[in-house]
């Protein structure tokens, strides 16, 4: 009995004593991880038409995005003081635009984010940069028009005769 015990007290010292002398380089990754992302998880619900007009100022934009991701908001706005007649087919070059929002927004626990925007009488550039590589940030052009100035020029037209035009197209 007594060289069992002492037996076990020597078993059990030589395993609390035991150590590990298994020593290993350093080792650096530097390759990048080949990670797919699923390009059908951004994406950018309303407006749905990447080029409009309206005369509403006001613009809820919503989308969706991974739970938890940053998605930056920016929108630029022009309005036509230098009398070049800015419109959907004839837009501004990128100095005339003016940044009026710059914001991030996080998409919530659904996965979707939204954001209302005041925009301005003219033209509107938004872009929404979901920040990833792989995602390419989405332009949205919108023209802002005062509606009682469309109604009054469609006005003007209907007063036009038909017998005061005849002179004019004969010459």
């Amino acid at each position: 009995m007594f060289k069992r015990i002492i037996a076990s007290i020597l078993l059990g010292l030589m395993l609390m004593t035991m150590t590990n002398f298994s020593y290993a380089a350093p080792i650096t990754i530097t390759a990048k991880e080949n990670v797919r992302i699923d390009l059908s998880k951004y994406e950018i619900l309303t407006p749905e038409k990447p080029l409009y007009s309206t005369d509403n100022k006001n613009l809820q934009l919503n989308g969706k995005a991974p739970s938890g991701s940053e998605v930056k908001i920016e929108v630029f706005g022009t309005t036509d003081l230098t009398k070049r007649n800015f419109n959907l087919t004839k837009l501004p070059s990128e100095k005339d635009y003016i940044q009026v929002i710059n914001e991030v927004t996080t998409s919530g626990n659904m996965g979707f984010f939204q954001k209302q925007i005041e925009l301005v009488m003219g033209i509107n550039k938004i872009i929404i940069d979901f920040g990833l590589e792989d995602v390419n940030p989405v332009e949205i052009i919108i023209y802002v028009y005062d509606k009682s100035v469309a109604q009054g020029a469609i006005n003007i037209t209907k007063e036009v005769r038909i017998s005061n035009l005849i002179p004019l197209l004969t010459k």
